[in-house]
């Protein structure tokens, strides 16, 4: 199974970005009650900060504080789309992800903008495979038991 991760807005509150109320990656532990508990989910960012980071880079700031042990189960990151046109597409980059690696099995986004899974021009958008966190908080203990039983379905 695949996990698909945003930073900002799930392992963090959207406010905390520029530096209010929590530290960014306050959330963090919640992501790693959810990987303890799945031993089987593979991570893979689908975050813009792919964009300013190596892949051990933030491995590094993801797991730091206590889920060091589980740095071996972040295996890449989406590709950024918006030369081709795709930009705000997360939808279009974790399928071109999919792909790329032949993964044909369960997976999972977590993602806190729903119009970016949306589709455009009257495409349907694709929520099937996407768990909503609530931006204003990131994961919350509901979201993780919420995700833990999904998973568990999906599997």
């Amino acid at each position: 199974m695949i996990l698909f991760l945003d930073f900002d807005g799930v392992l963090h509150p959207i406010r905390c970005v520029g530096g209010i109320d929590e530290p960014l990656f306050s959330r963090a532990s919640a992501l790693w009650e959810i990987l303890r508990t799945c031993p089987d989910v593979e991570v893979v960012f689908s975050t813009s900060w792919r964009d300013l980071y190596k892949l051990d880079e933030m491995v590094t700031l993801v797991t730091q504080g206590g889920g060091e042990d589980l740095a071996h189960r972040f295996v890449g990151a989406t590709p950024n789309l918006e030369a081709e046109g795709f930009y705000g597409r997360r939808d279009v980059e974790i399928q071109r992800w999919l792909d790329a690696h032949n993964h044909t099995g369960p997976w999972l986004a977590l993602d806190d903008i729903s119009e970016l899974f949306a589709g455009r021009e009257g495409e349907a958008g694709n929520y099937a495979n996407l768990h909503l966190v609530d931006h204003h908080t990131g994961l919350t203990d509901a979201d993780v038991v919420a995700i833990i039983a999904r998973m568990e379905r999906l599997s």
